[in-house]
């Protein structure tokens, strides 16, 4: 069974980023995509716990920390889109697996975990990994001109917005405030990622934001379904019989492989030596931090 659970988790995790993938390439509104892809999120944890969302948060510690995951979240997300579309599925991967670097810095900073030599070598391995597969610098597998220049950027934001929502979990957990395995917190931050869409949405646009194509919600669908299930098995397979220290490596590596192996065979990625190197390192780190975290 927890074998199931670990291939579900990695399949609907590269789901995820394939959907991004065919965003871009079919030219779908991927922020208002993102944005109602939370309502099939929402629904599908109501139908699973049988909680209300919002409401049963308001008086729960956890609140101030889930207000400020639902901003990051709808800002993550598209900051994920942009990166699938112009760097890749192996680029992404590796950018949100390896930012595990920024929680256990964090843990020794705040909490006072030591920095023994294990921790050194997983976080240089993690930092060597994201240089090499954005070299050559500049360029990280695109053409000059294939996007704006803020599009150079998208590699340091992917590590930095996914390194800030894994250390917020992190405080979460190691503080006690709940155990970050609650599925009801998690249809909540989906709740709140919802409204925080939906205001920034109708600032930025207006009136303009509730007109949705039909191509639009079938988008918000496509990618809701695996994006709530993709959460749903990795929460199982954590609760599962497998330690921590087997399912979070197997996991971790299980999505950076397959999300390099769709984007080699499905998308005609180039796995060039930089990006080879850069997935081998990444790797290793990720199994490092299992032992550190």
């Amino acid at each position: 069974m927890t074998v199931l659970l670990l291939l579900a988790s990695i399949v609907f995790n590269t789901i995820v980023l394939v959907v991004f993938k065919y965003f871009a390439m079919l030219g779908v509104d991927v922020y208002k995509a993102i944005i109602y892809n939370y309502i099939v999120c929402i629904s599908l944890g109501v139908a699973v716990t049988g909680t209300v969302p919002v409401v049963s948060a308001l008086e729960q510690p956890y609140l101030p920390y889930i207000l400020a995951l639902g901003v990051i979240f709808v800002f993550g997300f598209n900051v994920a889109a942009q990166t699938v579309r112009y760097f890749g599925l192996t680029i992404t991967s590796i950018l949100q697996r390896t930012a595990l670097v920024l929680t256990v810095l964090y843990a020794v900073v705040v909490f006072d975990e030591s920095l023994g030599w294990l921790k050194m070598i997983a976080i240089g391995m993690a930092l060597a990994a994201i240089v090499l597969v954005n070299m050559p610098f500049g360029r990280a597998g695109r053409k000059p001109g294939d996007g704006p220049f803020w599009v150079l950027l998208l590699p340091v934001a992917m590590f930095l917005v996914n390194g800030v929502i894994d250390t917020i979990l992190f405080h979460i957990e190691a503080s006690r405030i709940t155990t970050t395995g609650d599925l009801v917190m998690i249809t909540n931050i989906f709740s709140f990622a919802l409204l925080s869409g939906l205001i920034f949405g109708v600032v930025r646009y207006g009136r303009e934001f509730f007109i949705v194509k039909k191509a639009t919600l079938w988008a918000a669908l496509m990618l809701g379904l695996p994006n709530f299930l993709s959460i749903y098995f990795v929460l199982r397979l954590f609760g599962g019989g497998w330690d921590g220290s087997v399912a979070v490596p197997l996991n971790n590596v299980g999505i950076l492989c397959a999300a390099t192996l769709t984007g080699v065979f499905l998308f005609k990625e180039r796995l060039t030596a930089y990006k080879t190197a850069g997935l081998l390192l990444a790797i290793i780190s990720v199994i490092l931090f299992s032992r550190v975290i």
